[in-house]
Formats: C-alpha cells, structure tokens, sequence
C-alpha cells in the first residue's frame, strides 16, 4: 500500500508538471500569434513610378500600425509623429529622415528632387524639407508656410527666395502640393513648382533661388520637420526633373 501511494503521489507530480508546461507553450504560443497580428497591421506601402522620371512614390494615408515601426518598412526614421491620415506631426521636434541615400544625381553634382503633399493645420504651421541632408537634419533647407515657400539658412533664419519668390493663396488646411529641387551648383539652387512633379514645365521655374551659400552639403538623405502638418504622400525621384540652365559649373 505505501509503493502504491508513492507511486500516485508521483503520477501527481508528473500530471502536474505536464499541465504546467502545456500552459507555458499555449501561452507562448498565443504571445506569438499576438506579435504575427501586430506585424500584419503594421504597413507602410511604397510603388514605383515612370513619369516624368523615375522615382519611389510613398503614400502615407496608407500606413497603418505604429508610426516609427511603419515609417521603418518604407526607409524612414521618425521622432514625435503619429499616423491620422498621413504622418501628423506637432512640433519642432516632430522628424522624418530617410535611413538611405535619396539623391537625384547628374553630371556628378549632388541634387535631390522630390513632390510632396501635405495639409497645414494652423496658420503657425510649417513644413520644413531638407535635402540633401545629413541624420540630424543639416543641409539646404525649403520652408513651407500656408503662403509661401521660403529658405531657411544654416543659422536658422529663413527669407523669401531671392530670384523668383514662391507666393501663394492661403493653402490653410488644404492639401497642398510641391515639386521641389535643389542642385549644388556654386551654393545651393533651390527651385520648383506648384503642382505635381509629372504636370509642370520642366524648363521654366515657378519660384527659385539660385547660388545660395552657407549649406552644409554633406549629406545624402532627405529630411523633414514637421510644425503643426500633416504629410500625406512623397515620391523621391532617382534623377532631376528640372532643365532650365541644367549645364552649369560647380567650381
């Protein structure tokens, strides 16, 4: 009777065990399922397009899940940002960088080009684009307010561009769209148009500025900062768009 009692009280013990690590791997198992949903819900879509150049075409209202995890599928850094409808920042500290080289090179001259959408939502809000640019967001910068496109020098001034200014109607919380470049050329050529990037004439500039010293040009990226905007959508081209005076010398 006691080798019988010994023998339940370890077929007990044994039971036990089992149930407990039963319980171990359906909870891991359930933690994983957890984690596979959460990284199925977390997208941020990008496409390729043809015209009027080549280019990466990001459409932020499509980004679901957690921002900074959504924003790293699609190539970006992101600091203070939420996704509503595209990615809303709030502040000056509310950043996008993208995590690889976006330049538009030609004739070996560093040049970026990209078009934006974006929607302002207070008549302080400002959208800033810094391109080429390095990590921490240093490099020729575009400001844009509900009226204008300005430059921001590397003290952090901004002006009206010098050549031809970028003015506007009130875009107060109205989506708005740029095609913006800018080209090291004896400073910085920081020019564009209104519009979308495939619908503008290439060789005649909307607004423009062209030899503007005092930029860092050693970066690669292309950044944002984003006061009080939404950005909706992006697409970085892969070379220029504009050819108004396109040989020029950079020495």
């Amino acid at each position: 009777m006691k080798k019988l009692s010994i023998i339940s009280l370890l077929t007990l013990i044994l039971f036990a065990f089992n149930c407990a690590e039963f319980k171990k791997k359906k909870d891991n198992d359930t933690s994983g399922l957890a984690l596979l949903v959460l990284a199925g819900s977390t997208a941020c879509p990008t496409s390729s397009v043809s015209s009027p150049s080549n280019g990466t075409s990001f459409d932020f209202t499509q980004c679901s899940g957690d921002a900074a995890a959504a924003l790293k599928i699609a190539g970006f850094t992101v600091s203070n940002v939420v996704l509503s409808g595209g990615v809303v920042g709030t502040g000056t500290s509310s950043t996008i960088v993208a995590d690889s080289s976006r330049l538009s090179n030609f004739g070996g001259e560093k040049k970026a080009t990209i078009q934006l959408t974006y929607n302002l939502s207070a008549s302080d809000s400002y959208l800033e684009v810094v391109m080429p640019s390095t990590t921490s967001l240093v490099g020729p910068t575009f400001q844009l307010t509900p009226t204008e496109i300005k430059k921001k020098n590397a003290l952090g001034a901004t002006s009206a561009l010098g050549g031809t200014p970028g003015l506007w109607a009130s875009s107060l919380a109205q989506d708005k769209t740029l095609c913006i470049e800018v080209h090291n050329e004896n400073g910085a050529h920081m020019f564009g148009w209104q519009g979308a990037c495939a619908n503008v004439n290439r060789g005649s500039y909307e607004f423009q500025e062209e030899s503007v010293s005092g930029y860092d040009f050693s970066g690669d990226r292309v950044s944002f900062r984003l006061n009080k905007v939404n950005l909706k959508s992006v697409i970085i081209y892969s070379s220029t768009i504009g050819t108004a005076g396109l040989v020029r010398s950079s020495n």
